[in-house]
C-alpha cells in the first residue's frame, strides 16, 4: 500500500474542515424550490404535508398547515381537483371548528378548486386576522351556519404593531351561506320555497377593532345568506367586485344605525333575489362611497335604501331601480336609467 500523497492530505483536511464549518450552522427549515406547503385531500397519507389525516386536526390540517408556513417563512397550497357530477368526487376539506388565519406578512395561498365545508350549525366558518402584504386564492367556502362564511376581522398587533388587513387581494370562487345555494333548498331544486330563511352572512368586512383598508377583494358568486356583503366599522378605500349576489334577504349593507364611519371603498356588485318577497338591494349608511350597481327587479323591496347618515356617496344603477331616500343632508348622488314606480 502506497502513502498518501500530500495532495490526498491536504484534501481530506480540507473536507473536514468544511464538514465542521457546516455542522457550526444553524439547522434552517428544509425548503422546496416553490417554497410551499402542500395540504392535499388524505394528507399526509398521500403525500401532502398536511391533510384531513393530521394527528388531532378538526380544519382538516389547514390550521396546522397556516402554523406551520407562518413558523417556517413558507406559503400554503391547498390541492383540489376536477369534479365531474356522478362521475368523480370533489375535493372536499370539512371544517369541524373555525378557521382561522393568523397575522401574515409577505403570504400567498393559493387552492386548487376545493370546497372548504363547514359543519357547525353556529359561528364564523373562516375568520382572517390582520393581514399585510398578503395574496389568497380560495375556491368554494360552504357554511350553514348563523354566522359569516367569511369574516375579515383584525384583532391581533402584528410585526408592525397594527391591528389591519392592508394592501392584501382576496379571491374567491363562491360563498354559500346557511339559506344554501338553490331556491328549493335541495339540489336541483328551482322553484323557490317562500318559507325558507336566508341565513347567516356571506363576506363580513368586520373593521370593529382594526382597520380594513386598501385591497382589493373578489367575489364571483355568493348566495344563499340573510346579508350578501356587510361592512362594519373602520373599512375604507377597499376594491370590491362582487360578480353575482344571489339568493338573498339583504344584499348589500354599508354601516349600520350606530356606525357610518365605512367610507371612500369602490364597489362593483349584481344582485338577483330569486324571487325573495322580503329581499332588498344596497343599505347605505356611510360616506364618500362609488358604487357600481346592477339588479334584477325586487318583488317588493327597494333596489337603493340611502339611510340618515349616508352623504356624498356616488352611486350608478344599470337597471331600473326602486330608490328609498332618507338620508338627511341629501348629497348623495344617483345615477342611471329611470327610476322603477
Amino acid at each position: 500500500m502506497h502513502p498518501p500523497t500530500l495532495t490526498a492530505i491536504l484534501l481530506s483536511l480540507g473536507l473536514v474542515a468544511m464538514a465542521a464549518s457546516r455542522a457550526a450552522e444553524p439547522m434552517r427549515p428544509q425548503a422546496r424550490p416553490t417554497n410551499q406547503i402542500i395540504v392535499s385531500p388524505q394528507g399526509p397519507r398521500d403525500g401532502g404535508d398536511f391533510g384531513p389525516h393530521t394527528a388531532g386536526t378538526k380544519t382538516s390540517g389547514l390550521r396546522e398547515a397556516l402554523v406551520a408556513a407562518k413558523e417556517r417563512a413558507m406559503d400554503v397550497y391547498l390541492a383540489g381537483g376536477n369534479w365531474t357530477a356522478d362521475a368523480t368526487e370533489p375535493v372536499v376539506y370539512h371544517l369541524h371548528e373555525t378557521l382561522v388565519v393568523p397575522w401574515m406578512q409577505n403570504f400567498r395561498l393559493d387552492s386548487g378548486h376545493c370546497v372548504l365545508n363547514y359543519t357547525p350549525s353556529r359561528g364564523d366558518a373562516v375568520v382572517f386576522d390582520s393581514q399585510m402584504s398578503c395574496s389568497y386564492r380560495l375556491g368554494l367556502i360552504v357554511s350553514a351556519s348563523d354566522g359569516a362564511v367569511v369574516r375579515m376581522k383584525p384583532t391581533t398587533a402584528g410585526p408592525d404593531r397594527f391591528r389591519v388587513i392592508t394592501s392584501t387581494e382576496f379571491t374567491f370562487n363562491a360563498l354559500v351561506g346557511g339559506g344554501g345555494a338553490w331556491p328549493g333548498g335541495e339540489p336541483y331544486k328551482n322553484q323557490l320555497d317562500p318559507t325558507r330563511r336566508w341565513v347567516g352572512t356571506g363576506l363580513a368586512l368586520d373593521a370593529s377593532e382594526g382597520s380594513i383598508d386598501a385591497n382589493k377583494i373578489t367575489v364571483l358568486e355568493t348566495v344563499g345568506c340573510a346579508v350578501g356583503l356587510d361592512l362594519i366599522g373602520k373599512v375604507t378605500r377597499n376594491t370590491i367586485e362582487e360578480i353575482n349576489i344571489h339568493l338573498c334577504d339583504l344584499h348589500l349593507r354599508i354601516g349600520s344605525a350606530e356606525d357610518a364611519r365605512p367610507a371612500e371603498n369602490r364597489i362593483s356588485a349584481f344582485f338577483d333575489c330569486q324571487g325573495i318577497a322580503t329581499a332588498r338591494g344596497a343599505q347605505l349608511f356611510g360616506s364618500r362611497n362609488f358604487l357600481t350597481l346592477s339588479s334584477r327587479p325586487f318583488p317588493t323591496g327597494a333596489d337603493l335604501i340611502l339611510e340618515p347618515t349616508a352623504h356624498g356617496n356616488l352611486i350608478f344603477v344599470h337597471s331600473p331601480y326602486r330608490l328609498e331616500d332618507r338620508s338627511r343632508e341629501g348629497v348623495n348622488r344617483v345615477l342611471g336609467v329611470e327610476a322603477a314606480p
